[in-house]
């Protein structure tokens, strides 16, 4: 399938990343809107995927989280994202040149890879289910008990560094940063998966990203 690999900004989402949700003040709201340009002007989005049975991957299925995602499905599809390191690139320059358009910057960039997320998520579900099948949301290493540890065993089943330049540090940390990976789970009948994101992560309330306006993206 020839995945479509726009995205967009929502300068709400930044907004609220930034610790502005709702803000009428419109300097904060032009840095948002500036951010966000700079991010769709920057990125080279790229992403992969690879459908196989979940025996194949038995061996990184660790933890009860992702067991209970992938509940009632037989098949996954492992999927790698990325706006490039272009775009890391831009977020360092503006570091030097302007710091606070750099933080505006990385909360688009992360708001910008999200959505690149959500759009291949929707076209993968669009093609399973004209197969009559159904797709869970997504999972990604370091959801709930999901180790981040298996971050470089995933980017190597997909061949990552080959196809979109994705790599992983000896810390299982994404370079280019904003990247995501996931795993959905493919069934014969409806399955939603266990519901991730912050208000069902298992550190939820100790997380300091959180309580910093943040996500782990």
């Amino acid at each position: 399938m020839k995945l479509n690999l726009s995205f967009e900004i929502d300068l709400e989402e930044v907004l609220r990343m930034l610790g502005a949700q709702g803000t009428k003040d419109q300097a904060i709201r032009d840095l948002a809107r500036q951010a966000a340009e700079c991010v769709q002007k920057a990125a080279v989005p790229r992403a992969t995927y690879q459908r196989m049975p979940c025996e194949r991957l038995r061996p990184l299925l660790l933890g009860r989280d992702i067991e209970m995602h992938l509940q009632g499905c037989s098949e996954l599809v492992a999927i790698a994202c990325t706006l490039g390191r272009e775009t890391d690139c831009l977020i360092q320059r503006m570091e030097f040149q302007n710091m606070a358009l750099a933080v505006a910057v990385d909360a688009a960039a992360s708001v910008g890879v999200e959505s690149l997320a959500q759009n291949l998520e929707q076209q993968l579900r669009d093609q399973l289910e004209a197969q009559g099948l159904f797709l869970t949301g997504r999972f990604s290493p370091g959801y709930g008990d999901y180790p981040i540890r298996v971050q470089n065993d995933l980017l190597a089943l997909l061949d990552t560094p080959r196809r979109i330049g994705l790599m992983a540090t000896e810390t299982h940390l994404l370079t280019p940063r904003k990247s995501i990976t996931a795993l959905c789970g493919v069934a014969s009948h409806p399955v939603t998966g266990r519901l991730a994101g912050c208000e069902h992560c298992a550190l939820r309330e100790k997380c300091t990203k959180r309580k910093e306006g943040k996500t782990c993206v």
